[in-house]
């Protein structure tokens, strides 16, 4: 399918659910769908689309030609830099249980 033109390839636009679980069944849709001549665009959330890179490496979405990431805000903060602690729960308010 390497010789259709662009402008005759159909176009899917996948937005997965935005939640854990949703994205990598799509994305392997999406694949599935680009195999058979689809042009693909692929719309996820600014923060899981950085989660997708950090978990897959930077070369994850390099070399799928007619197959596009987007992003669009979600209103979450940004990740914090990799070399930074993950964020412990605040300590608790309440004692220990005493042990008799």
């Amino acid at each position: 399918m390497g010789s259709m033109a662009v402008a005759d390839k159909p176009h899917a636009v996948c937005i997965p659910y935005p939640a854990q679980g949703h994205i990598n069944p799509v994305l392997k849709l999406a694949k599935l769908l680009h195999s058979k001549g689809f042009h693909i665009t692929f719309v996820n959330t600014e923060y899981n689309h950085k989660r997708l890179l950090r978990s897959r490496g930077p070369a994850a979405l390099a070399g799928l030609p007619d197959f596009r990431f987007d992003s669009i805000p979600d209103g979450l903060p940004p990740l914090p830099p990799p070399s930074m602690p993950p964020r412990t729960s605040p300590p608790s308010a309440y004692p220990p249980p005493k042990h008799a």
